[in-house]
């Protein structure tokens, strides 16, 4: 009986599915999520660009280029190369200094004879967006860690300096009190320069000033108030700012004028 039962059960869940697959209620509900599919598919290559626009045609070919779509968007390999050419146009794009995205201008040609001189032509860019920016301590540490060379700005030149030294003068004309660049390789660095600082670098600055009887103290490598006030009187002289630090164009001013102090009690006669 109990198997009976199940037999007839089973025929008539039958009769009810084929009944079902046979309506139009099938395909009516069955539709719409193929509908809904295929719209966010055309929304989604749309919006990255692809051409999927109805033109007079069969729906065949439609649905092909749709799944032609599809592939390409899920195939590894192709995506791998789009992204490499966008990491290489990326690349290419004219990013500067200081972030500026625009196209780059080119080098002025004064620019470049002035850094020619100095044989640092490599630094052309980054020197010109220094001067543009007025950004000075990148392009100068790293010019000193390849080469040796410093540079020094100046606002006005003497004659002295303008014989010995390739000059540049501020090539912006822009309104601005011009300003004169040059680069030179300094035979010491003053790092640190406070009271009771005692390094070789302070030597050498005593025996300088010294040399130009600004500083007549015993030379031992110690800053005390004699070499402060011997530093801002040698700025005060030369009309620089009074920082009281002997900053690159201060050092390189007590340099050459010590050398030629130097070189002038070497040539009076005896």
């Amino acid at each position: 009986m109990k198997k009976k039962y199940l037999l007839k059960l089973g025929w008539l869940t039958c009769v009810k599915v084929s009944r079902f697959m046979n309506s139009s209620n099938y395909f009516a509900l069955a539709k719409w999520p193929a509908l809904i599919l295929m719209a966010a598919l055309v929304l989604m290559f749309s919006a990255h660009g692809s051409n999927l626009s109805l033109s007079p045609g069969s729906a065949s070919s439609y649905m092909g280029r749709l799944v032609s779509q599809v592939s390409k968007a899920l195939d590894p390999v192709l995506s791998l190369s789009d992204y490499n050419m966008q990491s290489i146009e990326a690349t290419q794009t004219p990013l500067f200094f200081a972030g500026h995205n625009e196209e780059k201008p080119l080098v002025p040609h004064a620019i470049a004879e002035f850094l020619k001189t100095y044989s640092l032509s490599k630094f052309e860019n980054a020197f010109y967006d220094a001067v543009r920016f007025r950004q000075f301590e990148r392009v100068t540490e790293e010019i000193y860690r390849s080469t040796g060379y410093e540079l020094v700005r100046l606002d006005y030149v003497p004659g002295f300096v303008r014989k010995t030294y390739e000059v540049l003068s501020n090539p912006l004309g822009n309104g601005e009190q011009d300003g004169y660049y040059l680069f030179w390789r300094p035979l010491f660095r003053v790092n640190k320069f406070y009271y009771t600082y005692k390094g070789h670098d302070i030597f050498f600055l005593q025996k300088k000033l010294a040399a130009l009887e600004m500083y007549d103290r015993v030379l031992d490598g110690i800053v005390g108030a004699e070499l402060l006030y011997a530093v801002v009187q040698f700025q005060k002289q030369m009309e620089l700012p009074l920082t009281g630090y002997p900053d690159p164009t201060t050092l390189f001013l007590i340099c050459q004028l010590a050398s030629q102090s130097e070189n002038s009690l070497v040539d009076e006669p005896l």
